[in-house]
């Protein structure tokens, strides 16, 4: 690819960006870089090369629900579309660092239950498909299901942590992109995940525009009909 750029640290207001509703139940804050990208996004890319229309029909993936946050986040806010649909991916163990000193995580122990709870309760939980499982094991039965082809709209990648494992989600998810789609990258400003993705993406796929947005990377992936005429 080539090289990343136009990556601004962004500050963002809270009163300013979308917010999940009280009626969630979560015990980690950590979502919160995910509103504060879907603002910069929104706001602050000005000349909108990346742009999700919530309006259009949207085929999300995202790698890594813990609590199911995220999850009631795309299905309230980028779901309304009657034929966008979301699948999460999350085999509800925790990371390795979560595992490590369990004692900091009080919702570990009931993952899945606090998940498959919140997502219940999200605007179009119908539309969400709860997916049980480590996300390389996944992949081939979605690759049976939807081909070869791009078929992703938008990916959101929060899984493990290690270097292996961000790496293995980009080089199985990333060709999925559509030209044009959009990849969140989870905890970028994290050492080992920003080498996972600098190597990876550097190997194969080229980005139009990426952004910085304080702890996470957003790109969006060429779209050669536009760029090659």
């Amino acid at each position: 690819m080539g090289q990343l750029k136009d990556k601004p640290c962004v500050k963002v207001q809270s009163e300013t960006k979308k917010q999940l509703s009280s009626r969630y139940t979560f015990t980690e804050g950590w979502y919160d870089a995910l509103l504060n990208s879907e603002f910069a996004i929104r706001n602050n890319n000005t000349d909108k090369k990346i742009k999700i229309d919530e309006q259009q029909k949207l085929q999300i993936v995202e790698i890594g629900v813990y609590e199911g946050a995220s999850s009631c986040f795309w299905s309230d806010f980028y779901l309304n579309n009657p034929d966008s649909r979301l699948i999460s991916i999350d085999p509800f163990t925790g990371s390795e660092e979560h595992l490590k000193e369990p004692e900091k995580y009080p919702g570990l122990s009931k993952l899945e239950v606090t998940a498959r709870e919140n997502i219940a309760k999200s605007d179009n939980a119908g539309k969400v498909e709860i997916i049980k499982g480590y996300s390389h094991l996944i992949y081939p039965h979605l690759f049976y299901r939807y081909g070869e082809d791009p078929w992703i709209d938008v990916l959101y990648i929060d899984g493990a942590h290690d270097s292996i494992s961000v790496a293995r989600d980009i080089t199985l998810y990333v060709p999925m992109v559509k030209p044009g789609g959009v990849v969140f990258f989870d905890d970028y400003a994290h050492p080992d995940v920003k080498r996972a993705v600098d190597m990876s993406l550097n190997a194969f796929a080229e980005f139009e525009l990426a952004m910085f947005t304080g702890w996470q990377l957003v790109g969006k992936i060429a779209d050669y009909k536009k760029s090659h005429g």
